[in-house]
């Protein structure tokens, strides 16, 4: 449950200096990742505009265009309109093959490609019969014969068309491994002594007597969700539909048992572009039945070793599944603290960041992280609820005694604490994207004007144009060209320094 930016709480020391701009590689991690492919969105582009269905489109155009002039006299204006459709074409598949080479991920494998060597000797025998150096752009055998080895291209692209699709194909899923067997294990109430590797029916027969201790299953798939259910005597639709990671914080009481559904969690940053940091959630299951204590959950969660340790201090005050219980809820808690001290971190690196230096999908990411924050916000809330319905008694447990409901409601308040620092995160949040947004749009109405002042600029001497084209000036002024052009710069000259003085122009 450790993350790398961790924010050490209740230190003394004295803020450090303010430090110069961090390189790249340790901005903000939420926001600032590395790019496998700089060269994707690009390719992408290329690839969805110069596709191979529209280069056969082209290549087959071209059948016509080059053999209509060998069987039918044109007019030399349409042989030129027809000589042009082929050299743009001819363009056409130069850029296409250059583009992609330039863009390929793996320029070498491109390269060697038999479908782009084809395209490669097509191309360059297309731009050879309009180099005049080599003597092919004549009418001859030899420029037929050129202009005809272009034919084939249409036939290899609808080949590399079909081929790319084939190869595209979803391959058949590959068969899902099995699930691992669940793992069943307790440890009585001095703490030490521990049974590991529970069978079903160990666990059957401990739940028949009334002895305090705590049991963890975890790798709790749907088979062994369905045997917990019948062992405690509970509906599996009831318990199973609620045995999910997404569910908030809550309880549920059934027959004479307590369902405490709690979440475990932290911040998974994106690892390459188009990854936004998200807060990756675990749910366990804490049953509560009299003297004992049960926690189920679908992953490994390991929770002996850190809840043990946390209980060691309570055990002498209380019941030992209190001071378990206590010591579990501790433990998500803290996960919750530890995921609102690295957001509070990113939202502050995140402000230092200047506007050059951010991601182009800026406002998606901290939108993202927005969400994601709010959702935190949103699992306290119902986290401190939760407390409070334990506080109220109605938990079916050994021991819940006034100290316990003391030391519960310290949770609660803690609770309230997070949920406050959420709450105030999601607004930092949102500020960053006013401020962004009000950045953007300043930025566009300084662009607006100045599209503004050189558009009025130029009103001027298209007006003058306009009148002289008119010939209102030739009669009866007579005016000369330097006149002309005198009163237009001084018309533009007191146009822009009125803009100045309005501030338009101002950096």
């Amino acid at each position: 449950m450790k993350s790398p930016a961790q924010v050490p709480a209740g230190t003394s020391d004295p803020p450090p200096p303010p430090k110069p701009p961090a390189p790249a590689e340790s901005r903000p991690l939420s926001l600032f990742v590395p790019e496998e492919d700089p060269h994707q969105r690009v390719r992408d582009t290329v690839d969805a505009i110069l596709s191979d269905g529209f280069m056969a489109f082209l290549s087959i155009l071209l059948i016509p265009i080059i053999l209509l002039p060998f069987f039918v006299t044109l007019s030399k204006p349409l042989l030129s309109f027809v000589d042009g459709c082929d050299l743009v074409i001819v363009l056409f598949f130069v850029v296409e093959y250059g583009a992609k080479l330039y863009l390929a991920k793996d320029r070498r494998a491109h390269f060697r490609s038999p479908w782009h060597l084809v395209d490669l000797a097509i191309v360059l025998l297309s731009v050879s019969s309009y180099l005049p150096l080599v003597g092919l752009n004549t009418k001859g055998s030899l420029a037929l014969l050129v202009r005809l080895v272009r034919l084939p291209r249409a036939f290899a692209l609808a080949g590399r068309t079909a081929g790319s699709r084939i190869q595209t194909t979803e391959a058949p899923a590959e068969p899902k491994s099995a699930e691992p067997p669940a793992v069943i294990r307790q440890v009585d109430p001095d703490l030490t002594t521990r049974h590991e590797n529970l069978s079903w029916d160990d666990l059957a027969r401990r739940l028949r007597d009334n002895r305090q201790e705590w049991i963890d299953l975890h790798h709790l798939g749907p088979e062994g969700v369905a045997r917990l259910a019948g062992l405690l005597g509970v509906p599996e639709p009831h318990f199973q539909n609620r045995f999910v990671d997404e569910i908030y914080p809550h309880v549920v009481f059934a027959k004479d048992l307590s369902f405490v559904f709690v979440q475990s969690g932290e911040v998974r940053y994106p690892e390459r572009a188009g990854r936004f940091l998200t807060v990756d959630r675990t749910g366990v299951v804490v049953i509560c039945a009299g003297p004992k204590l049960l926690t189920a959950s679908a992953h490994g969660e390991d929770l002996f070793d850190e809840v043990l340790e946390r209980a060691h201090g309570r055990l002498a005050e209380g019941s030992f599944v209190v001071a378990a219980l206590y010591g579990i809820l501790e433990s998500m808690l803290n996960d919750y603290r530890r995921i609102c001290a690295e957001i509070e971190l990113e939202v502050g690196r995140i402000a230092t960041v200047p506007k050059p230096r951010l991601p182009r999908d800026f406002l998606e990411r901290m939108y993202a992280l927005n969400q994601e924050t709010a959702r935190v916000g949103s699992n306290l809330l119902h986290y401190r609820q939760m407390i409070g319905s334990l506080d109220a008694r109605r938990i079916a447990l050994d021991g819940f005694d006034a100290r316990a409901e003391e030391d519960f409601g310290e949770l609660r308040d803690q609770a309230q604490f997070l949920e406050e620092t959420a709450d105030d995160l999601t607004d930092r949040i949102k500020s960053l994207i006013d401020l962004y947004i009000n950045q953007e749009a300043f930025e566009t109405n300084r662009i607006l004007k100045i599209l503004a002042v050189i558009t009025s600029l130029a009103v001027i001497p298209a007006v003058v144009s306009g009148i002289l084209g008119q010939n209102i000036l030739g009669q009866p002024f007579d005016a000369q060209l330097w006149q002309i052009v005198a009163g237009m710069g001084l018309a533009m000259a007191f146009a822009l320094y009125c803009f100045i003085k309005m501030g338009w122009l101002r950096a």
